[in-house]
């Protein structure tokens, strides 16, 4: 868990480094339309990113409720513990049925549907309610990381310190890209293909706000229409 912090620290004073050289490069420069417009939208991103973070940690990711009373499961075949495709199982952990593609969580102590597992960035699960805040998250990084990889190779002749910005501007977009790709791979498997995948992460309202870390119109659990 704490080094999983010590790589998000250092992912933040990197993207903020990146973007303290290119200030400093434009402020240099002389040129204040250019550095306003810059400024303007690199901060932009990095608030987008920072934004989107915040909500798929404090987001409660859509674990299943747990039982107020215990039940007694002592005639079921308990052989299994992960939900497959088609089949219904029991949990042991939390003492309740658990929809097809469920996974519990030692670390939440819960079971979620559509679980994209336990990211330790995040200090929480990935799952149906808070999957949307990780894909903008990876998305708007990859965004600012090559807007300002442009903007470094721009004034590279200019301020050699480019150099430092553009390096570090490749690496971030190239693991951002990487990452963002997988989750995207993960929607297209996902039961029913992109058309009925995709409102289920994004939300049933308005496609404008799709990439932006505004509140959807998923519920806040994940009902039978959504298992």
């Amino acid at each position: 868990m704490n080094k999983a912090m010590v790589l998000i620290g250092f992912w933040t004073i990197m993207l903020l480094f990146i973007d303290i050289i290119l200030l400093h490069v434009l402020w240099g420069s002389g040129k204040e339309l250019a550095f306003s417009l810059h400024a303007s939208l690199m901060n932009i991103l990095l608030v987008l990113c920072g934004i989107s973070y915040i909500r798929a940690a404090s987001i409660e990711p859509g674990f299943l409720p747990k039982p107020s009373i215990s039940v007694d499961f002592s005639d079921i075949d308990l052989t299994k513990d992960i939900s497959t495709k088609s089949s219904w199982v029991v949990c042991r952990s939390c003492s309740i049925f658990t929809p097809p593609l469920t996974k519990h969580c030692s670390l939440c102590n819960g079971c979620l549907v559509h679980s994209r597992g336990h990211w330790y960035g995040l200090r929480t699960c990935v799952g149906l309610l808070n999957y949307k805040f990780l894909l903008q998250l990876l998305f708007w990084g990859v965004v600012f990381s090559l807007y300002t990889l442009f903007v470094g190779v721009s004034n590279l002749w200019d301020a050699p310190l480019c150099m430092i910005s553009s390096t570090l501007s490749i690496f971030s977009a190239a693991v951002l890209s990487f990452l963002l790709l997988v989750e995207i791979q993960n929607i297209s498997t996902m039961e029913g293909g992109w058309k009925v995948s995709i409102p289920k992460v994004f939300g049933r309202g308005s496609r404008i706000f799709w990439m932006f870390p505004c509140s959807s119109s998923v519920s806040s659990k994940p009902g039978v229409a959504d298992l």
